[in-house]
């Protein structure tokens, strides 16, 4: 037990306890502390490495428009409280030192753009008012979208455009789109890149080449090292697209299935790379494109069927709106069967949106059946590597847990895959997770797990868990793209502890997101996975006064939201062999779970997590040696 000086330390009141686990694999030590109570009534901001090894916490709390509360707890390398900070501060002030402080006033309406398509593929404009209301609790804004007037978009002849991908530069207010000129009978031989303004003004700003019709099979932002904390709202990067010819255009030619067209636009909306390649299946699905140093990396599967093209095997895997998902959603109508029928009207007149999300779109790719998974890196503006390896080869090089009996085995059908990293040696790796459905009905939990896992309570109404989640898979990639080695472990999330109200979804209905910490040597990584293991239950209890009639009306609402904590062990890369798996917060014997954002930091040798208990009034640190 540490006392902490009472007038220094007076949120966090003292260190609950001091422990280490040391095996001959980890060196781990964890401290908690008890937070103050405004502290818990606001959210961690964020945490930020300081020169002498150590870090600092920031939280900030309920404010208004212009000045904002902080509270700043600084720690040295040995998660020991050093120092302690409460102050009121201008907005611009906290803006000017943490980039990562989002905050623009308790509720704001603004109007912005957005692109869509009709029901013949033309692309479309409208507009969208947006209200916005901060959550002190979360960090973030819970918005709600309004679709207002819509218009048809045109090149500068008058033609109408068919739609080939939309990215949406919110920083800027501004809109790009890459569509084709349509006229009848004319041939498709170049897209046109479309900056579309806030206001729905359109202009053309390059020429993109095709060698024949193309359609995108894949349009999203490059993800890198800092996607994690560090939203392409807030920081916007590239924007990769890759085109597949298609025969939906015409009768002719439609050109080799299996060359694709590789593009990549700044956020500023210049073309920096244009080429094409040659694929190892006419369907492949990306799943990502990953940026690290000069080097770009494509990751997904492939299902191979001579002579038939991206579209026809694949179906859609472009959601034909520049709005994302949440955005979608909550632009949806609703309200019962009169709703349903505003919502027809809506859909016809164009007022809703009528393109599937890209959640829908992968929830239907999701439960396909793949041949290969496919690894494609471009350098110097050009496919460098590109591998395809058989499903059947992950079978023969899979390795068993120190648990288990014999390695899981894969079927390459019904999996998600939730992280990919490179490795100091160039290698790369893949962390994949398999699924079986339950009842009715396909996906992930769509809009309501993602508000969740942001730390937004979201009702109950409307989704559907219907997937149960299994057995992990780290696939390791050399430089090369050629499998190394495939790491299985079984998962049984649905019997951890934990469980504390009779919540409609499991702990299994949530995939496992897992990533690695290279050891300081290269020769070994830790394997982190961060499972859910409870489901928190808040109730919310409002009356409604009718003061004429002097009755009233109580509605309980009840909101579920997943806890996650964390799973490590070690993988020895030349041996396949892995440690037992532990759970951080069991040296303390208490219920702790990782804050939503910026849960972990990487210093030096040292990588330090930060969990809070269900209620936030302890705080637990872990810090994981990582040199060994």
């Amino acid at each position: 037990m540490m006392k902490k000086n009472s007038l220094l330390f007076a949120s966090f009141v003292l260190a609950g306890s001091f422990a280490t686990a040391q095996q001959t694999t980890f060196n781990v030590l964890e401290k908690d502390y008890e937070i103050s109570r405004k502290a818990k009534k606001g959210y961690l901001g964020g945490v930020e490495a300081k020169e002498n090894g150590g870090f600092e916490m920031v939280y900030f709390l309920p404010s208004s428009r212009r000045k904002v509360k902080v509270e700043a707890y600084t720690f040295d390398k040995d998660a020991n409280l050093t120092n302690t900070m409460k102050d009121e501060w201008d907005v611009e002030k906290v803006k000017k030192k943490w980039k990562f402080f989002n905050f623009k006033g308790d509720e704001y309406t603004t109007t912005a753009a957005s692109v869509s398509t009709n029901l013949t593929g033309k692309m479309m404009f409208k507009k969208r008012e947006i209200k916005a209301k901060y959550n002190w609790l979360a960090g973030d804004y819970v918005k709600r979208v309004k679709l207002l007037d819509r218009q048809k978009l045109t090149s500068e002849n008058g033609e109408e455009y068919l739609f080939s991908g939309a990215y949406e530069v919110e920083r800027d207010s501004t809109i790009y789109a890459l569509a084709y000129p349509y006229a009848k009978g004319a041939a498709m031989q170049s897209l046109d890149l479309v900056k579309i303004s806030n206001t729905g003004e359109s202009r053309k700003i390059a020429s993109v080449a095709t060698p024949n019709p193309v359609k995108p099979i894949f349009s999203k932002p490059l993800l890198d090292e800092n996607s994690r904390d560090v939203s392409n709202d807030d920081f916007p990067r590239d924007w990769i697209v890759v085109l597949a010819p298609t025969k939906i255009y015409g009768k002719g030619s439609a050109g080799n299935p299996n060359q694709l067209t590789y593009l990549r636009i700044s956020p500023e909306g210049n073309v920096k790379e244009q080429f094409n390649f040659t694929a190892p299946s006419a369907g492949y699905r990306i799943l990502n494109a990953y940026a690290k140093g000069n080097e770009v990396i494509l990751y997904g599967m492939g299902i191979k069927k001579e002579g038939k093209y991206a579209d026809e095997i694949l179906g859609a895997t472009v959601s034909p709106s520049s709005m994302d998902d949440n955005e979608q959603a909550a632009a949806k109508s609703t309200g019962g069967m009169l709703g349903g029928l505003g919502k027809m009207a809506n859909m016809v007149s164009g007022k809703d949106d009528m393109a599937p999300s890209q959640q829908s779109l992968d929830n239907a790719l999701d439960e396909k059946k793949y041949d290969d998974f496919i690894i494609a890196k471009i350098s110097g503006q050009q496919l460098s590597v590109i591998r395809a390896t058989p499903m059947a080869e992950l079978n023969s090089k899979a390795v068993a847990g120190p648990d288990m009996k014999k390695a899981l085995e894969f079927d390459g059908k019904k999996f998600v895959t939730n992280n990919f990293q490179i490795l100091k040696d160039g290698s790369m790796m893949l962390s994949v997770q398999d699924y079986k459905p339950e009842g009715k009905g396909i996906g992930l939990p769509g809009g309501k797990m993602l508000g969740a896992l942001a730390g937004v309570s979201t009702s109950r109404s409307g989704d559907s868990y219907d997937r149960i989640y299994k057995g992990m898979y780290l696939l390791h990639f050399s430089p090369e793209g050629n499998l190394v080695r495939n790491y299985t472990v079984q998962l049984d999330q649905k019997n951890k502890k934990g469980f504390f109200n009779n919540s409609p979804m499991t702990a299994d209905n949530f995939p496992a997101i897992g990533y690695l910490i290279e050891s300081k040597d290269g020769k070994s990584v830790n394997w982190v996975m961060e499972i859910v293991k409870a489901i928190d239950v808040d109730t919310d209890v409002s009356t409604f006064s009718n003061f004429f009639s002097g009755t009233s009306t109580t509605t309980t609402t009840k909101s579920y939201s997943p806890f996650y904590s964390i799973e490590y062990g070690k993988l020895d890369l030349a041996t396949g062999k892995s440690s037992e798996f532990r759970t951080l917060g069991d040296l303390e014997k208490k219920k702790y779970y990782l804050y939503p954002k910026h849960n972990r930091l990487q210093i030096g040798d040292y990588t330090y997590f930060f969990s809070e208990t269900p209620n936030g009034d302890r705080l637990l640190v872990s810090r994981m040696d990582v040199k060994q």
